[in-house]
């Protein structure tokens, strides 16, 4: 799932409600649900894999020692690697989602001490208060390293805009692999569409270091306990949920036309905005000449292409949400997939 924007999206969009779930589930069972985030320093010349494995090691550290056993969360956990890249490079950090008890929340004060000793030792903390020349990156890595929200409600609370939607736990958590850091630096797949100089090797970094890990861990026995069914991403991925009608399949001709006026996005509000009408409409604006009298029993010319636009029954605008992508997530080129002729 980290490769590939649409199937991430889809496998985000699962992991959301069940976290949402999880969040009723432990307000029925008398827990509080509280945000931890807990980041560290990172530069511009470090490469990603040695920060994760870092950060692994830190994670290691934290959850040892009787200060832990105190504080840690009895209902349990769960916790979503975010990477972003930004002016200071690749900055690897987390959102833990914790079913406290109500008299044992974590706090600030409890929290950063435990994870300044956690860093120090796995090498991803060495600025010192007592030395000059980095006193003031310390003091700022005491500030912001960790970070402590209570949602007794289980709402929207972080009130977080990404592409016009609020966030609430469950968006922060599970849909950081998509989620647009403004002035602190852009997730990965950002690079497939900016292709700035050095986002191709960038992008194949992020592929290569994240190969394994996983975006959402639960703690032991969790998912047992709020009656969800387990299953892995590539399950997730490949299931379907929804109700959808096809509105358009297009030849390789026309997503070439499309790719080379970049005009996906406008293909999409189209479809989104007028079904159909709106496809045909764009297709032509683009230079697109469909035949004069097409014979509606009369097999396809010649290979069609396999992304689709479908919309949800139960939803007007759905044409975005139900997009299928069956190409190369690299590079976005589709493949071919026999799945009928155009509609017009």
């Amino acid at each position: 799932m980290w490769a590939c924007p649409v199937c991430a999206s889809k496998i985000q969009e699962r992991r959301r409600l069940e976290i949402e779930h999880a969040i009723q589930w432990a307000e029925s069972e008398g827990l509080v649900p509280v945000m931890v985030t807990f980041t560290f320093p990172h530069q511009s010349w470090q490469r990603l894999r040695d920060l994760i494995r870092q950060q692994r090691q830190a994670f290691k550290l934290l959850r040892k020692g009787k200060a832990w056993d105190r504080l840690k969360a009895r209902g349990g956990l769960i916790r979503s690697l975010e990477v972003t890249h930004g002016r200071n490079g690749w900055h690897p950090h987390t959102h833990e989602l914790w079913f406290c008890d109500p008299d044992n929340l974590p706090t600030y004060d409890r929290l950063v001490p435990l994870w300044e000793s956690a860093c120090r030792r796995a090498g991803l903390l060495t600025y010192r208060p007592d030395d000059p020349g980095t006193s003031m990156r310390w003091v700022a890595f005491m500030e912001h390293s960790v970070d402590v929200k209570l949602d007794m409600t289980a709402g929207d609370y972080l009130a977080k805009q990404d592409d016009s939607r609020s966030w609430g736990f469950s968006h922060e958590v599970a849909k950081a692999t998509s989620k647009v850091g403004r002035a602190k630096g852009v997730h990965p797949h950002h690079f497939l569409v900016r292709k700035a100089p050095g986002d191709r090797e960038r992008f194949l970094e992020y592929v290569d270091a994240m190969k394994g890990s996983r975006q959402l861990f639960w703690s032991p026995g969790l998912k047992d306990r709020c009656q969800l069914q387990d299953l892995d991403d590539n399950q997730v991925a490949e299931e379907s949920r929804e109700d959808a009608d096809l509105l358009a399949t297009l030849t390789h001709a026309q997503w070439s036309l499309v790719r080379g006026n970049d005009a996906r996005a406008e293909l999409l509000d189209a479809a989104e905005a007028e079904g159909l009408p709106g496809i045909r409409a764009l297709l032509a604006a683009l230079g697109d000449s469909p035949p004069a009298s097409p014979d509606p029993d009369a097999p396809p010319p010649g290979p069609l292409l396999g992304w689709s636009l479908a919309q949800r029954r139960d939803s007007p605008g759905g044409a975005r949400e139900a997009g299928s992508c069956s190409g190369d997530a690299r590079d976005g080129s589709p493949q071919a997939s026999p799945v009928g002729p155009p509609p017009w």
